[in-house]
């Protein structure tokens, strides 16, 4: 019901009022998903995501094949 009427006074407005709404709504789901990003909100699901991982990362051969090489010194060929 709210919807409807939302949408009913959005198209009773002039056309170039609909498209500056809709500029304006836009424009605050780019900030709003730019705080997001900035505030780490997908932080945790990274974390999570390589905890569920690290046990693969620690035993399984392929991933650990260059682990022996971790505290040597890299010296590039000239």
């Amino acid at each position: 019901m709210l919807r409807a009427n939302i949408v009913r006074e959005i198209q009773a407005m002039p056309f170039q009022e609909q498209f500056e709404m809709l500029e304006y709504l836009a424009s605050s789901l780019r900030r709003q998903s730019q705080a997001q990003a900035a505030s780490g909100a997908t932080s945790g699901s990274l974390a999570d995501a390589a905890a569920a991982l690290r046990s693969d990362y620690q035993n399984d051969p392929e991933l650990t094949a260059f682990t022996s090489l971790d505290g040597e010194e890299f010296h590039a060929a000239r």
